[in-house]
This record gives C-alpha cells, sequence and structure tokens, in this order.
C-alpha cells in the first residue's frame, strides 16, 4: 500500500505542478508531455503501482543484490590485472634501461641499431610473456617513424598485422593524445582497440620516447566478459567507452555510472542494469552489465502476460502520439535550437540541413538559414575590409619613409664626391645600394629578421661614419639570441638617423649606442646619442609620438619618428611603440618596443 500511496502523491503534484506552470509562460513541448503524462500514461502508472507493491514484496532486491556483489568481485578482478599491466609499464620508467640507450644514442646508422636492439630487447623480455598486453610499441618523438620497435603475444591475440594496423591507423590519434599528458598514464579506445600509452621522460621531464601498450581486453575484463549473467556487458574506462558483449545500452543504463552511488542497479523494460565503480589511482573502472529480468523473476513468469494484456491498447496510442510530437514540434525546435547555439558560439553561416515534416516549423527553418547566411556574409565583408584598411596605411606609412631617408643619403654621397675621387665613393654606393635594396625589398615583407635590419643599419652608418670620421662613435650591442626575431622592415634607420641629427650634427661629434634586448614577450630596442633635451623639444616629440598625430602634414625630417611609432601600434598594438626621454643633461635614448611573435 506504501506503493500506491507514494504513486497518488506523485499524481497529485504533477497536476498542482501543471496548474501553477498554465499561469506562466511554458514551451509547448513541455505543456504537450504534462498533458500526455495525465492522459494517457496514468492507468499505466496505476498498474505499475500495483504490481510494484507485489514485486517489492518478494525476494527481488535480495536477487538483485547477489548480482551485484558478483559484479564487484569479477571488476575487482579486473581491476587488479589492469594494475598489474600498470605496474609493468612503469618499469620502463625505473630502471632506466630505455633512458639509459636514449642518452647514448649516436644519432648515425651504427647508434640507431644499438638503440633499436636495446630497445626491443628490453620490451620483449619485459612485455613479450605478459598476459595483459597484446602489443607493446615504443617510439621516439625526435623521428617516430623511424625510432621505434614493436613486440606481440601471440598467446593474448597479437601479431604482426595489428603492428602495423596501429601505425596506419592509430599512430597519428595517439600522439595527439600523448601532448595533453604529462607524467601520467592514458588509456585511449580507437577504431576497436584499447591503449594504456604514456610519455617517458628524461630527468629534465622532458619526453623522449611513448610506451604503447595494446590491452588484450579478452584477458584483462575476462571475468566480466565470461561471466553467465551478464546479457550485455560495457565498461568505461576513465572515460573510453567498451562494448564487450551484446548491444548497446540506453541512456539511462549509461547515466547510472555517471551518479554519485558506487556500485547497485536499476530496471528497466524487462532488463536489470547493474553496475559497479571502482577507483584507483590513475584509473577509474566502471562495469555495467543488463541481466534478463526474467532471471530474476523466475517465480512471476505469469505476471507479466496480465499485464501486457492490460496494456495492449494503450501503449501504441501512446508510442504514436509521442512519435508524432516527437517528428513534428520537438526534432524542428531542438534544430533550431542547436543551430542558434551554433551560430552564438561563432559558427557564422550554419545551416540546419534536416527539413521539418511541418509547414510553420519549414519556414521557420528556412528564415534561420537565411538569417545565418546573411550573418556571415557582413561579418566576413566587415573582417576583409579592416584588413585592406589595415595593410594601405602600413603601405601608406612605409612609402612615407623611404624618399625621406633615401634623399638625405643621396645628399651625404653628393657632398663627399665633391670632395674628390676616392674608394670611400664606392663603399659609400655600396651601402646606399645596400639601403635601396631594403627599402624596394620585391617580396613586399612587412617584417624582417633582426639580423638583416642590422645589415640595413650598418649600411647606413657606414656612410654616416665616413661623413663625420672620428667624430663619430657608434657602438652596438646585441645577443645573437635574439636576431632571428622579427622586427618592422627599415624600423631602426629612422630614429638612428634622428639620433644623428640631433645628438652629433649640432656640435660635429658624438657617441651614438644602439642596445637591443629581450624581456618577457617583447623586444626591446634603445638608441642613445649625447645631446640635450629643451621642454620645447620634449612637446614637440608628444605631438609626433601622440596615436592619432597625422603624419601627411609632417615635410620635415620628423616625419620618421612619427611614422616608426604608428607602425609599431598597427602591427602589434598599443602596448608597442616608440619612446624618446631624457637620461641625463647630456644623454637622450629612443626606445622602440617590439612584440615577440
Amino acid at each position: 500500500m506504501t506503493g500506491i500511496l507514494s504513486l497518488i502523491k506523485m499524481i497529485r503534484g504533477l497536476l498542482l505542478m501543471f496548474n501553477k506552470k498554465s499561469k506562466d509562460k511554458i514551451s509547448m513541448k513541455w505543456r504537450m508531455v504534462v498533458i500526455v503524462l495525465i492522459c494517457w500514461l496514468l492507468p499505466f502508472l496505476l498498474i505499475i503501482g500495483v504490481a510494484a507493491y507485489y514485486i517489492l514484496s518478494n525476494r527481488y532486491g535480495a536477487a538483485a543484490e547477489s548480482v551485484v556483489d558478483q559484479l564487484v568481485y569479477n571488476n575487482q578482478i579486473c581491476v587488479e590485472r589492469l594494475n598489474y599491466g600498470l605496474s609493468a609499464s612503469r618499469k620502463a620508467t625505473y630502471d632506466q634501461t630505455v633512458e639509459n640507450a636514449w642518452k647514448e644514442y649516436g644519432r648515425g646508422d651504427s647508434g640507431y641499431h644499438l638503440l633499436y636492439n636495446t630497445w626491443n630487447s628490453y620490451i620483449s623480455k619485459e612485455y613479450r610473456q605478459n598476459q595483459c598486453f597484446s602489443e607493446v610499441i615504443i617510439w621516439g618523438y625526435e623521428d617516430p617513424e623511424r625510432i621505434n620497435c614493436g613486440v606481440y603475444n601471440t598467446s593474448a591475440g597479437g601479431s604482426y598485422q595489428n603492428i602495423k594496423n596501429y601505425w596506419s591507423e592509430d599512430h597519428k590519434e595517439i600522439r595527439n593524445y600523448l601532448s595533453t599528458l604529462d607524467t601520467s598514464i592514458g588509456y585511449i579506445y580507437t577504431n576497436g582497440r584499447l591503449y594504456m600509452v604514456r610519455n617517458l621522460l628524461d630527468r629534465s621531464y622532458t619526453p623522449f620516447a611513448a610506451l604503447i601498450m595494446k590491452l588484450d581486453v579478452s584477458y584483462c575484463f575476462g571475468p566480466i566478459i565470461k561471466s553467465p549473467i551478464g546479457q550485455d556487458v560495457m565498461v568505461y574506462l576513465n572515460n573510453e567507452a567498451l562494448l564487450l558483449k551484446g548491444s548497446e545500452f540506453t541512456d539511462e543504463a549509461v547515466n547510472l555510472t555517471k551518479g554519485t552511488r558506487q556500485r547497485g542497479y536499476s530496471k528497466e523494460k524487462g532488463m536489470l542494469s547493474v553496475f559497479d565503480i571502482q577507483k584507483e589511482e590513475y584509473f577509474t573502472v566502471a562495469a555495467l552489465i543488463n541481466v534478463d529480468e526474467s532471471v530474476i523473476q523466475s517465480p512471476f513468469y505469469g505476471y507479466p502476460i496480465v499485464f501486457i494484456g492490460m496494456v495492449l491498447f494503450l501503449i501504441p496510442l501512446l508510442m504514436l502520439l509521442l512519435k508524432v510530437f516527437k517528428q513534428n514540434v520537438t526534432d524542428p525546435i531542438e534544430a533550431i535550437l542547436e543551430g542558434s547555439g551554433q551560430v552564438e558560439q561563432g559558427e557564422l553561416g550554419y545551416q540546419i540541413t534536416k527539413e521539418p515534416e511541418n509547414l510553420e516549423f519549414k519556414n521557420l527553418t528556412e528564415s534561420f538559414n537565411r538569417m545565418s547566411e546573411r550573418l556571415k556574409f557582413l561579418f566576413d565583408h566587415i573582417y576583409e575590409e579592416e584588413l585592406a584598411l589595415r595593410d594601405a596605411k602600413i603601405m601608406a606609412l612605409q612609402s612615407n619613409i623611404n624618399p625621406h631617408f633615401m634623399n638625405n643619403t643621396l645628399e651625404i654621397i653628393n657632398w663627399e664626391a665633391r670632395l674628390g675621387e676616392n674608394e670611400k665613393v664606392s663603399r659609400m654606393i655600396e651601402a646606399l645600394r645596400t639601403l635601396m635594396d631594403g627599402a624596394m625589398d620585391r617580396k613586399k615583407r612587412a617584417e624582417v629578421p633582426l639580423s638583416e635590419e642590422l645589415m640595413y643599419v650598418n649600411a647606413y652608418l657606414y656612410i654616416n661614419t665616413e661623413r663625420y670620421g672620428k667624430r663619430l662613435t657608434v657602438e652596438k650591442e646585441f645577443d645573437d639570441s635574439i636576431l632571428q626575431y622579427k622586427v618592422p622592415r627599415l624600423i631602426l634607420q629612422p630614429v638612428i638617423e634622428n639620433a644623428i641629427e640631433h645628438g652629433v650634427r649640432p656640435t660635429g661629434h658624438g657617441t651614438v649606442t644602439i642596445r637591443g634586448y629581450e624581456e618577457g614577450e617583447f623586444l626591446y630596442v634603445e638608441i642613445t646619442n649625447e645631446g640635450g633635451m629643451s621642454e620645447e623639444d620634449r612637446q614637440k616629440i608628444d605631438v609626433l609620438l601622440d596615436p592619432d598625430y597625422d603624419s601627411s602634414r609632417e615635410s620635415t625630417g620628423n616625419l620618421g619618428i612619427a611614422n616608426v611609432n604608428q607602425r609599431l601600434k598597427i602591427l602589434y598594438g598599443e602596448s608597442c611603440g616608440l619612446t624618446i626621454e631624457k637620461i641625463d643633461d647630456n644623454h637622450v635614448m629612443a626606445r622602440l618596443t617590439i612584440a615577440i611573435r
């Protein structure tokens, strides 16, 4: 009677909930579900309640618990076998044979053969006879397709063909999975094969090799597979689902393994779903089996016949109603909601391909597809315009700089040529050629390595040292480790020219120091000259380095530093750019901040 009273309370609560929700706006889907539950399932639930009273009054629960105990025992054996295989895999790290062979690997043919022989001998000795593994493969990160070896255990179903299947079908996915592991052991189920994988790390915790161990599923999970009580058998090893026997499980059965209980059972549609979860340090095994309830309910064979006769005319109508409702309402709504979610996540232009069966949802789906397609077109159009605008602005700034310093350079060479013919003119023309190559850059590169940029700087400085002679001293401090970083083409020359013009030319002599260094995510280049900075100079520099400064209005030598600042901000963002500040009374420093890519 307790079960019937509980059923009546549940129905009463359902009616109250529907009455409350009817005052508010609720979805048509849930409104229909509530109507179906009340109008069609009410008689069915009453019958179930009466049947449950009699079933729960017998030893059904005790019989089900015995099935749970048997599954727990079998699952514990499987866990022990997995732990045995896991312990065996650790030996490859602890006894250091594999790591020592890698350290002694000479990168030549003889070194490769010695490495191969050592690794192959080791895994043959340790794993060929291990019942947990059908195949074991080890490969080096330096060149997996070349530096590898593998063994197979025929008694566990291993074969050379299975090793070939790993390389042709599974290697790429497993290597990607290994990149997510650190020192952990992972399990991956792919193409019907279950692997236990781990990275082998040297003492600096850098992976140098990977150990791939294909588990013999029939051995590791044999106690569960061979158990006569399981009609359907599924195992979850961490997040990998393995259907070991029978047919697929329902979502309700699978959800049993995702709850808070460690073991238990559930009855559903003539099947008893039993589960057990074993949690270890490095893995979790969740075993799920379906047992035909006829095995548990053998004393009650007559009752299902009576039950079927009572609901014979109810269930077909209910299923038909739910099917029609699902096809005409639920499925189209879910498709539109899924499409909205895809667009919200950034998949612009997403199209719903399944056409609804009714006219209303068909029109709604077509409107959604047109809206999504139009949204993608507008987004792509705006994005392309922004890219074109940025490239055009960079090219405009670059084109402003080139004629300016070319004219200055030609004036210097012309001045030197008037003094008389000598080899200096030839060398200066050669330096000019280097500058012109950098300015015209046929590859149209926005960025070049710092080493190439310094080559243009050297050419420019050579011309100026010929002009000033010993009156100009240039000091450069660059570490070789930063020379490969990319910088904007011809970004240093205008700043160095400014340093010479304001720090050397007024007095006729001086020292210019060029220093580059890396700090955090930025590359810094500092140009220091011996010169002063008045308050008027400070104000003019602030105007030139203002992000909104229009360089097209500037026709003097100050054009360069304004364009340098704007180019850096366009290419690398507002955190980068050019700053010019006074260090002391006799020194001024310009600093270029460039993001390292």
